[in-house]
């Protein structure tokens, strides 16, 4: 699909420019705040950083230019496309306040393909998000705070979607929510295990 693979490539870029860059300025001008670090959480620390670029690379690129390179959002994305002032101008703002009317319309009315791409897609972003904070930052290990900064994440990325041209939906709240527990989950699972020893 041309908007996943229009992703992945830009993704992949990011994430090995931020890796890279982000380690190396760590090391060389902040290295007093990795004494009391371990090499396993500092290297978890750059991905987690290189993660969170991707994440706003996926999700703060305004839809006009990723309409401009070919990609069809309205037909079965159900996505808003426009600037801000196209957005005012509009009768709903693009903005959808009812919870599950979105993921009912990618089950009804879009291909398998889109529903899940759209519907996995938001869960799976946020998977990493829930399973790599509580790892790095002991103080979010209880779960009511990983599940309330994700929601407070999600509805940041929300609030800034509204004025970049971007479809704002509380059911991407929902997904993002779930996605982030089940990375929590994974988080639990495994440091119950002992594979967490950071």
């Amino acid at each position: 699909m041309k908007i996943l693979l229009f992703f992945l490539t830009r993704g992949i870029i990011v994430f090995i420019l931020t890796f890279s860059f982000f380690s190396i300025i760590r090391t060389k001008y902040f290295s007093n705040l990795k004494k009391n670090s371990s090499v396993k959480r500092e290297f978890l620390l750059s991905i987690f950083v290189a993660y969170i670029a991707v994440l706003f690379l996926f999700l703060f690129t305004p839809n006009v230019f990723i309409a401009n390179h070919g990609i069809d959002l309205t037909a079965e994305n159900f996505d808003f496309v426009g600037d801000f002032q196209d957005r005012i101008n509009s009768g709903s703002w693009g903005v959808n306040f009812h919870p599950f009317k979105t993921i009912k319309n990618y089950i009804n009315h879009s291909s398998f393909q889109h529903a899940f791409l759209n519907i996995a897609g938001n869960i799976i972003l946020f998977i990493p998000l829930g399973a790599i904070l509580p790892t790095i930052y002991k103080g979010c290990r209880k779960f009511y705070k990983t599940t309330l900064f994700c929601i407070c994440f999600s509805l940041f990325i929300e609030f800034v979607q509204f004025f970049i041209g971007r479809s704002v939906d509380i059911d991407d709240l929902i997904l993002n929510t779930i996605g982030g527990i089940v990375g929590y989950v994974l988080f639990y699972i495994l440091n119950k295990v002992n594979l967490i020893n950071i």
